[in-house]
């Protein structure tokens, strides 16, 4: 069996590796990356080729992807299958143009069309045969787009499995030099992390607590910096592996920019405070734009506030909210919560689920 992957994204590419690397008998062919090399996915192209954040730098990628999206179109007669990850910008073009020429099409990680751009949702049942999704609410949001031909499945999410400290929790205090200690987490782009840390600088004012920033290689001296005079270690996969996991599983408060590290969070079962700052203009498009109530998964799952969430808001307001999320009665209501949202993702063993729903589907007639 021959099957094509496209991925636009480390995530997705994380969650392909695990689900496949002990698969043997098929032939497995796309755009991949390093991890997915090392388990014999033939790479026609790499993730990085795609990986570019605003306008202008896309446009010199335009002439490429374009190309790209030609030679997957011609290849696919040669293929059984071909599993489109997330990337909607990417992959719903080629969702259109693919649709005919492949036997079968799988289409894995909903775009979050529930907040906005529902219109990718119609693309995705019209043009897909399978569609598996990662949050449970997502289930019943497609019925209104269901059609002969078109399944929708769920199974669970694999940071059930993944989202697990890697060493033990007095080796990570011992390396880090706190006993008790805060996770801090500014975000994943330049942008985040400039617009970010000064407004973390003011809480951290504000508690009597140190704290552990774990980042990219790429931030960590402009962190340093940032911090510099402040009870502060930055941390980064080269001191240890998952730096972000270990410093949010035993930290005994977690503050971090609105994004997937909120959903790591709670199934890490560490209480959280959820921010998020943008330009004006930004903050106004985006209430115009986005249809949901929350921005933290963990609240839209579980449809109530669970997590606190701090879009737009002052400095003073984290520190107060930080402050309380530190009174014990308010840390057990949190992990009462994590513990629930745990059941509506149907427990551990997610990665497990998703292999062979995969080849269920792979190999069904």
């Amino acid at each position: 069996m021959r099957v094509f992957v496209s991925l636009g994204e480390r995530s997705a590419s994380n969650y392909i590796y695990h689900i496949f690397k002990e698969v043997k008998g098929i032939d497995f062919y796309g755009i991949t990356d390093e991890r997915l090399e090392s388990i014999g996915f033939k790479s026609l192209a790499k993730i990085e080729d795609l990986s570019v954040v605003g306008i202008t730098e896309a446009l010199p990628k335009v002439p490429f992807v374009f190309q790209l999206w030609r030679q997957i179109e011609r290849l696919m007669p040669e293929f059984d299958a071909i599993i489109l990850c997330d990337a909607p910008a990417f992959n719903l073009p080629l969702l259109r143009r693919i649709r005919g020429k492949v036997k079968k099409v799988i289409y894995f990680i909903s775009p979050q069309v529930w907040a906005w751009k529902e219109g990718r949702a119609k693309v995705i049942s019209e043009y897909a045969d399978h569609l598996i999704v990662l949050l449970p609410f997502e289930v019943d949001f497609y019925r209104r787009y269901a059609r002969e031909g078109f399944k929708v499945h769920f199974v669970g999410h694999p940071l059930l499995d993944l989202a697990s400290p890697s060493i033990k929790e007095e080796d990570f205090k011992r390396l880090v030099g706190f006993e008790e200690y805060m996770a801090l987490l500014p975000g994943s782009r330049w942008s985040e992390v400039k617009r970010h840390v000064p407004y973390l600088k003011e809480v951290i004012r504000g508690l009597d607590l140190p704290a552990v920033v774990p980042t990219f290689e790429a931030f960590k001296s402009y962190m340093e910096e940032s911090f510099r005079g402040y009870p502060v270690r930055v941390i980064t996969s080269a001191d240890l592996e998952n730096p972000s996991y270990n410093a949010m599983a035993y930290a005994r408060l977690t503050l971090l920019a609105s994004g997937t590290a909120e959903l790591e969070a709670s199934l890490l079962r560490s209480v959280h405070a959820v921010f998020y700052r943008v330009s004006p203009l930004t903050y106004l498009l985006g209430r115009l734009l986005i249809k949901v109530p929350y921005v933290a998964l963990t609240n839209l799952i579980l449809n109530r506030s669970a997590v606190p969430e701090l879009i737009q808001r002052p400095p003073e307001e984290l520190l107060m909210v930080a402050r309380e999320l530190l009174k014990e009665e308010r840390r057990q209501e949190q992990l009462r919560s994590f513990e629930a949202l745990r059941e509506r993702f149907g427990g551990e063993g997610s990665l497990l689920r998703l292999r062979e729903l995969f080849l269920q589907l792979l190999y069904e007639g």
